[in-house]
């Protein structure tokens, strides 16, 4: 607007008009000539993200949000002078969303959204799934698990760990699943997939991928984790079991090596006192629902 303006009204009006002064024209001005910073640009795109995923969020959430999920740590100072170059450190309007589809279906199903209620499935009939926060670098820092566990056998066929609890991370959990049943030469439709109602599980990319995709019948939690209470069970033994090792890992992909090795050796090598201390692969094997030349997870 300076820029537009400034020789019609000079630069001094212009600036006292939007509150700026003379001399972070100049600097913003100078910085503009001298073309962007690649690192200042890598970090916008990041703080953009953050934004999407939580528009309320001011410099103070930012700033933890962004160490936790880049290990970057950037100081108050430095950040508001960025988001304010950037034109993010404005006033964002909240306003809450109409309801989707998915959303509407679900508000008129209630009461007949948990299909699992009162069910003893057999071996990989079904699927229980969700999100954890897990802790690493001795509890400085944090990222997200998923993963879907066989509630008969406590297999896990398939788990993603990344900065945000989000579709991406479901998606490549889930992939993981996919490729686990093809190496089983299992089919993966007519399966019910387990889940709570949260965004993730209730969005249109999740849904055509398990109902369209694989032809997956999907079921709900009513009343959040104590309507899935087979991936709680899960999430409080592995992390409980895991928490020393899950402590040392310095990043996310170190994390995620760490622990799928973890994951690996709950399915193959752990005794699960539920399956007269077999191992799920073992277990499943017995069963006759996973080949015996099985190599994958």
């Amino acid at each position: 607007m300076i820029r537009e303006h400034r020789e019609e009204l000079g630069l001094n009006a212009c600036c006292r008009a939007l509150g700026v002064s003379k001399g972070t024209w100049h600097y913003r001005e100078e910085r503009r000539r001298e073309g962007p910073d690649p690192e200042e640009e890598r970090l916008k795109a990041e703080v953009e993200e953050i934004i999407a995923d939580h528009p309320a969020y001011g410099y103070r959430r930012i700033r933890p949000e962004l160490e936790a999920r880049t290990g970057e740590v950037v100081n108050d100072k430095r950040l508001r002078r960025l988001l304010g170059e950037w034109d993010l450190a404005l006033q964002r309007e909240v306003s809450r969303p109409e309801p989707s589809g998915v959303r509407q279906i679900l508000d008129q199903a209630s009461g007949g959204l948990n299909l699992v209620e009162g069910w003893e499935p057999g071996p990989l009939e079904m699927l229980s799934t969700d999100f954890t926060e897990i802790r690493y670098a001795n509890g400085s820092r944090k990222a997200y698990m998923m993963a879907a566990v066989d509630p008969v056998s406590s297999w896990v066929p398939g788990w993603a760990v990344g900065p945000s609890p989000n579709r991406e991370l479901a998606l490549t959990a889930w992939q993981r699943v996919q490729e686990s049943f093809e190496a089983a030469d299992r089919p993966l439709a007519g399966m019910v997939v387990h889940q709570d109602q949260d965004a993730v599980f209730t969005s249109y990319d999740w849904l055509r991928a398990l109902l369209i995709d694989d032809d997956v019948i999907v079921s709900y939690s009513e009343n959040g984790a104590k309507g899935n209470p087979w991936i709680e069970s899960f999430w409080s033994r592995f992390k409980e079991e895991n928490a020393s090792l899950i402590g040392t890992a310095e990043s996310v992909p170190e994390l995620r090596e760490l622990i799928g090795r973890q994951v690996g050796y709950y399915n193959r090598e752990r005794r699960h006192s539920g399956i007269d201390y077999r191992s799920p692969v073992e277990f499943l094997k017995a069963e006759g629902r996973l080949p015996g030349s099985l190599s994958r997870n």
